[in-house]
């Protein structure tokens, strides 16, 4: 069969992993026609962008300093002009669009019945030195970073290159140095201006050599006939940008039975997954569903299968029944059960850009809802800072409103008092967001918002006696987690909100779902697509305009809205049923932080507030984990459990505690040298509280000597064993019932703050 490879081939196996992909790729079109294989034709935007912006490029470096170019309308650089470059004839330092294909076959093809199609290297840089000619390959991307797989691209055209410089018999050094030309940090796709990143071809060359030596060769070999398909693949989120995606998401589409609906469509399943139920003769939904659990037992199952039998069952279950099931976990601690003052944000970021092109708000309290949404229509600097000053702006008020309001009562316990919550769907979101203030430090309102923002955490003194409730202030909730923890839906991805929402209307749990026009659809996501962004910003008039952008965030807020509204409704219904509560999250009724003035803020004032914010992102980073049920802790490698206590004994200072901890756990990422660690029952509304992990910590032991390896010894301070809230901890505990969980510990921050105070008094008149 014929087939060609080429370094696009080789830049999507890297990307991609897609044994499918590849096969098809190396195919010639008229055989992938015949059988048929349905392929997205369309003009990719990503793929018009980089050929535009490598334009730009090549002229800007022609005009200074000169390249060896194509003629216009060839499609490379011609045979002729290509070999006298490379023999070092002509005055060239640089040669754009050589097609680096030997006549023969190179040797790292091995005896693989592979081809080599034409491979265009986008630069190919000559300098001559006293020690002879040296060639550097040069790839230029839109980009914003050089990737892994943009490495193993200029890795394969320095191998291809070294090919045609043997053949040609020019005796010539192809540097160990590849470079990325991308997009610059300060600049866009529209200039002209370039950043080069320089890296090391040797590991990438060893990837390269060592799939095509051993895994192209047995992909080539896989069999793709009319009605016959022997290559593996696996339906996903990063398909999206494939072309072959319209072929391979019909097997995986709701218009199939569960029968025959391929087990790709169950959500969270990974490749290693699917490959090992392949192996026991599992390949469809019906069968994962009817498998049950036990499917983690298996011999040769993997840590992903293993470890989430019962969720990606129960999801698959889910799928074969078409109905919303209740999930593997009952409760969740990332959302809490009242928000009188709502706040929901949508935010679309253009990678391209690296810019907002949407900000979104929607508040809704006792008397409605009001929204107020931006749409920037070009990546201007100005225009996003303007756009977060606006929407934060007011966010910054409605909370000022709501926190005068609770000054006014005075009684946190008043039922009048008000509590407030942030919700975004998609944590994506939320770092677009702060990716996007991080840009416009230099903005004095932005600045101001920052400190605004600080207020958000109260200082220590308003956080109350230590309880054995949960953490009081996380601020912000994505609503995707709390449904993934809470329910098993009929979905094949849970990011996106339109296929969430949906499955939630059908069931009957919500009024309103996210039901997105033609334009705005995407098979694994709700955020902006890409394409659509580009048509928007460079005015092609091909896609949606700013107006019908607009409509579709006023879509998504409702939507999120409505999920929200449904997952506190459900709460009070479980707990009017004397079932166990939902949600979790416990809050205060909402203040601001009074004692950080942000309108009497100099310098040092913002690098404190920087600080702090840095101390609160990684306190919330663990809350968020800590959050997560035991199960998905130690899975994730932050805990060790359960584990059964064998003995106690104390001994000067210290009291050591010896448990026997299951073979899963032995993995944690936990060692006798880290900090913050704390012993509890693993319940969250305990370890969920800051102030009792003094309380609970201790420190792993080495392994005493002649110890089984699933042993475990940790020591804690006899004051801190003994104490009250500990003493709770163990009669919680019992014997089968211990966690040993990470915490969160800064030792920098009250140093910085003690500095930037000394700073401040000197500077003082």
């Amino acid at each position: 069969m014929a087939s060609g490879l080429s370094g696009s081939t080789i830049k999507s196996w890297f990307q991609y992993r897609c044994e499918r992909k590849t096969r098809y790729e190396i195919m010639d079109p008229t055989e992938l026609a015949s059988i048929p294989v349905a392929k997205d034709q369309r003009e990719q935007p990503w793929a018009t962008l980089g050929v535009v912006f490598e334009d730009r490029v090549v002229t800007r470096l022609a005009r200074e300093i000169g390249v060896l170019r194509p003629a216009p309308g060839e499609q490379g650089l011609l045979e002729r002009q290509a070999v006298a470059f490379l023999k070092g004839q002509g005055t060239a330092t640089f040669a754009a669009q050589v097609n680096l294909r030997p006549r023969g076959k190179p040797a790292f093809l091995g005896g693989a019945d592979i081809k080599l199609r034409r491979s265009f290297a986008d630069l190919i840089q000559r300098e001559v030195r006293s020690t002879g000619l040296h060639f550097t390959v040069i790839d230029i991307k839109a980009t914003r970073a050089a990737r892994a797989f943009h490495k193993t691209q200029v890795a394969f055209y320095a191998m291809l290159l070294r090919a045609m410089l043997a053949e040609l018999g020019v005796d010539a050094t192809v540097e160990p140095i590849g470079e990325i030309w991308r997009i610059p940090d300060d600049g866009d796709a529209e200039d002209d201006r370039w950043t080069s990143e320089e890296f090391v071809l040797k590991p990438y060359l060893r990837l390269v050599d060592d799939f095509c030596r051993t895994t192209l060769p047995a992909i080539a070999d896989k069999v793709v006939a009319r009605g016959r398909d022997e290559t593996f693949f696996h339906v996903y989120f990063k398909c999206e940008q494939c072309s072959y995606l319209p072929h391979c998401i019909e097997a995986v589409g709701p218009n199939r039975s569960a029968r025959t609906r391929d087990v790709s469509a169950v959500a969270g399943l990974s490749h290693e997954a699917k490959r090992t139920l392949l192996s026991i003769g599992i390949g469809t939904v019906a069968g994962l569903a009817d498998l049950g659990a036990g499917v983690g037992r298996i011999d040769g199952a993997g840590w992903s299968l293993s470890r989430r039998a019962d969720q990606l069952v129960s999801r698959a279950q889910a799928l074969r029944d078409d109905i919303v099931r209740p999930g593997t976990e009952p409760q969740s601690f990332l959302m809490p059960p009242r928000s009188d003052a709502a706040i929901y944000l949508v935010a679309d970021n253009d990678p391209v850009d690296d810019t907002l092109v949407t900000l979104g708000y929607r508040y809704v309290d006792a008397s409605g809802a009001r929204e107020h949404i931006e749409i920037m229509p070009t990546a201007d600097h100005a225009a996003e800072a303007n756009a977060l000053v606006s929407v934060f702006g007011r966010l910054v008020a409605d909370l000022e409103a709501i926190d005068a309001h609770n000054e006014a009562i005075g009684d946190p316990t008043d039922p009048a008092s008000l509590y407030a919550h942030i919700f975004l769907y998609e944590t994506t979101e939320g770092l677009a967001i702060q990716n996007a203030v991080k840009r416009h430090m230099e903005d004095p309102r932005v600045r101001m918002g920052l400190l605004h923002m600080v207020r958000l955490f109260p200082p220590d003194e308003v956080v109350p006696e230590p309880e054995f409730r949960g953490m009081q202030h996380l601020p912000a909730t994505a609503l995707r987690s709390v449904v993934e923890q809470l329910l098993s839906l009929p979905v094949t991805v849970s990011y996106d909100l339109r296929q969430v929402s949906a499955a939630l209307q059908r069931a009957g749990l919500i009024a309103e779902a996210y039901s997105p026009s033609p334009d705005f659809e995407r098979p694994f996501s709700s955020l902006l697509a890409l394409d659509v962004s580009r048509h928007l910003r460079e005015g092609r008039g091909h896609g949606p305009d700013a107006a019908s952008i607009r409509e579709d965030v006023t879509a998504r807020l409702a939507a999120s809205q409505s999920i929200a509204d449904w997952l506190r409704i459900e709460h009070q219904r479980r707990v009017a049923a004397s079932e166990p509560p939902m949600l979790r999250l416990n809050k205060q009724p909402f203040r601001l932080q009074a004692s950080f003035n942000p309108l009497d803020a100099g310098d040092l004032n913002v690098l404190r507030a920087f600080e702090l914010l840095e101390n609160r992102a990684g306190l919330l980073d663990t809350m968020i984990q800590l959050a997560r049920p035991t199960r998905v802790r130690r899975d994730a490698g932050h805990a060790i459990g359960p584990m059964r206590l064998i003995n106690v004994s104390e001994k000067g200072r210290w009291a050591f505690l010896r448990f026997s901890i299951p073979r899963e756990a032995e993995a944690a990422n936990l060692s006798s040298g880290a900090f913050g660690l704390i012993l509890s029952d693993g319940e969250p509304d305990m370890v969920l509280e800051p102030r009792l992990w003094s309380a609970m910590g201790c420190q792993i032991m080495d392994p005493w000597a002649g110890d089984p390896s699933n042993f475990l010894t940790v020591r804690m301070f006899r004051p801190t064993f003994n104490g009250q809230y500990f003493q709770e901890v163990k009669r919680r505990a019992g014997q089968d019932g211990w966690w040993l969980d990470q915490s969160f510990v800064d030792l920098n921050s009250a140093k910085a703050d003690r500095f930037l105070t000394f700073l401040g008094a000197q500077v003082q008149p």
